[in-house]
């Protein structure tokens, strides 16, 4: 009599956004990077593999411009953990919606900024 051994699937890293800025794709893998605070590169990358403006990825993710540019200027300086943490939700929301409207921009960007009905907006 022969035994089967299991062997789970190999999960496969997909081309997401996440994958791109080599972020870890679940919260507990990132909980350490949020917590020493990401640099302004994240955000600079994030524009450029996504095509957004850097100045809407900032009003997604509640960071003030000023305080952007604040820490463009000096590489040295970080997000704080909660301005990390708000950070990485975004990229993540931008890769599912990305995957969800098939690349489709506008209708990411129309989804994004279309006040939730269900949620009080």
């Amino acid at each position: 009599m022969s035994i089967a051994i299991y062997t789970p699937a190999q999960h496969r890293r997909d081309n997401s956004l996440l994958h791109a800025l080599n972020l870890p794709e679940t919260l507990p893998d990132a909980h350490q990077r949020i917590a020493v605070g990401f640099s302004s590169g994240v955000l600079k990358r994030t524009a450029s593999l996504s095509t957004f403006d850097e100045g809407w990825l900032c009003r997604m993710a509640g960071i003030d411009r000023t305080t952007y540019n604040r820490k463009v200027k000096d590489p040295q300086q970080t997000f704080s953990p909660d301005q990390s943490g708000r950070i990485y939700m975004l990229i993540r929301v931008l890769s599912a919606a990305s995957k969800l409207f098939r690349d489709d921009r506008q209708r990411l960007v129309q989804w994004l900024e279309t006040p939730a009905k269900a949620l009080g907006g």
